[in-house]
């Protein structure tokens, strides 16, 4: 980003239309996070630029329409959002870096479509989104000194989000105290935290599913000895400390983990050639369903494969494949992400559970437990040579489901258990920066329900967004 358009900032306006939608609640709350994350990105791409002495600030304004049927209820629903965003940022000798950003917003429902059962509008408490302090220990050191520091070493404390390894297990915004340092060809980093009093929780059921208490605490190195390779490996460990509200007499909710991974970015064989991948084990204990004192054992995995070929040609052609595999557990009743309709008592829980992203799909959205995903991706700039569409990206991507073990998945409309074809998705796109200042995206997504489902019906998903920076 331009230092131009740093001090622009940015302002967000975005219009979401879901149509004809038959998933479940929760679908629909994943299939928004995918429009979520890619906003989120935009607005975490700000830096403050590395002057002496820099002083900054924008805001935002975000207008979003969802329209979907909550299968779950049998019903459809429609919410108009309307979020207002400021920031400001410091940057004192490039040794003391200061940010925040507040959010304010609007929820506006159909007479009774709020699924929480509240009020037909209602407005959204104000919260900080970002607030946090950084010290650039190396950066101090050289300007003391004239010299570069032997470690580089830089301290962040606030709120902030979060990633570990290549955000399989953790892409969140945290409370952290975060330590970075690089020494030789070793970067490494340092987490302590907890989640924001508002974050929803992993475990869908109620009492606890709107919310967690969580506290974190984990180190992650990386390796950058190698020219096209950037190898890594992480421990990260979480409590769960959630408190049913109200109290669940015959029902104890804890979901206490810990996950050690590795794996590689960087380049293969051809220059063009990206990679990812990443494996992760995960252990740790839960309540089983129906328990009040005796917890059960968590022994479960994932991995993540990616691979994508950028074309140096005109129009810029670029083409993907992804493997995605969480690990699943035949002995849940009816959920794979739950404590009600959760993991058998007296039983290992072997479906992954973890807090991080991916995309699986605008319309279906699933977690990743039990299941096999597949996408296939492509996209190009079809109109390179005209200065206004020099940027329009047009794309799809295709994904296909089927579960790892004959058990539930995270989506409890998939009622067939013990069927294993889950379905398919198509999903088509256009991401076009108009100006410097003006970015519109489009993003649809059909998916074809398999047999684990009873209802067969097609679920559609249409997002589009438009982005005015200044």
């Amino acid at each position: 980003m331009d230092e131009s358009g740093l001090t622009r900032g940015a302002v967000v306006a975005g219009l979401v239309c879901l149509l004809g939608l038959t998933g479940g609640r929760a679908g629909a709350q994943n299939g928004r996070r995918v429009y979520d994350e890619h906003l989120r990105v935009k607005l975490d791409q700000q830096v403050t630029a590395a002057k002496e002495i820099q002083v900054d600030a924008g805001g935002w304004f975000n207008f979003a329409m969802f329209h979907y049927d909550d299968a779950s209820a049998d019903r459809t629903r429609t919410l108009r959002q309307y979020q207002l965003r400021g920031w400001a940022s410091a940057n004192l000798f490039r040794v003391h870096q200061f940010y925040v950003r507040g959010l304010v917003g609007w929820d506006d429902w159909n007479s009774g479509d709020n699924p929480t059962g509240g009020r037909g509008d209602e407005d959204v408490d104000p919260e900080f989104e970002r607030a946090w302090y950084k010290l650039d220990v190396g950066q101090w050191i050289r300007n003391r000194t004239g010299e570069k520091a032997p470690v580089s070493l830089s301290v962040k404390v606030g709120r902030e989000f979060a990633t570990i390894g290549t955000s399989l297990v953790l892409s969140m915004p945290l409370d952290l105290i975060q330590l970075d340092a690089a020494v030789g060809d070793w970067e490494v980093m340092g987490l302590l935290a907890k989640t924001r009093s508002r974050t929803p929780n992993i475990d869908a059921s109620e009492p606890v599913g709107d919310r967690q208490q969580r506290c974190f605490w984990g180190v992650e190195a990386k390796y950058r000895g190698f020219d096209r390779h950037r190898p890594f490996v992480y421990w990260l460990d979480q409590k769960d400390r959630t408190a049913a509200k109200p109290e669940d007499a015959l029902q104890a909710y804890e979901y206490t983990s810990r996950y050690l991974g590795a794996g590689s970015t960087g380049s293969l064989i051809l220059r063009d050639l990206r990679y990812q991948f990443e494996i992760v084990g995960e252990w740790g204990s839960t309540f089983s369903e129906g328990e009040t004192a005796r917890k059960d054992r968590i022994r479960a995995m994932a991995m993540d494969v990616l691979l994508e070929y950028l074309f140096r040609t005109p129009t810029r052609p670029k083409v993907s494949y992804e493997y995605l595999f969480g690990s699943g557990d035949a002995s849940r009743r009816a959920s794979a992400t739950a404590t009600i309709g959760g993991n058998r008592a007296g039983t290992r829980d072997h479906a992954f559970n973890a807090f991080g992203f991916r995309d699986t799909g605008l319309a279906f959205a699933p977690q990743i437990a039990n299941l096999n995903i597949h996408t296939i991706g492509a996209s190009f700039f079809p109109l390179e040579h005209i200065e206004l569409c020099k940027k329009m990206e047009v794309g799809t991507k295709v994904f296909f489901y089927h579960k790892a073990v004959s058990g539930p998945i995270s989506d409890t409309t998939a009622t067939e258990i013990p069927n294993k074809w889950v379905g398919w998705e198509w999903d088509v796109f256009c991401n076009w920066r108009v100006t410097s200042d003006l970015t519109w995206t489009i993003r649809y997504g059909g998916f074809q329900p398999g047999t684990a489902f009873a209802d067969r019906s097609c679920r559609q998903f249409l997002l589009t967004a438009v982005t005015f920076s200044f």
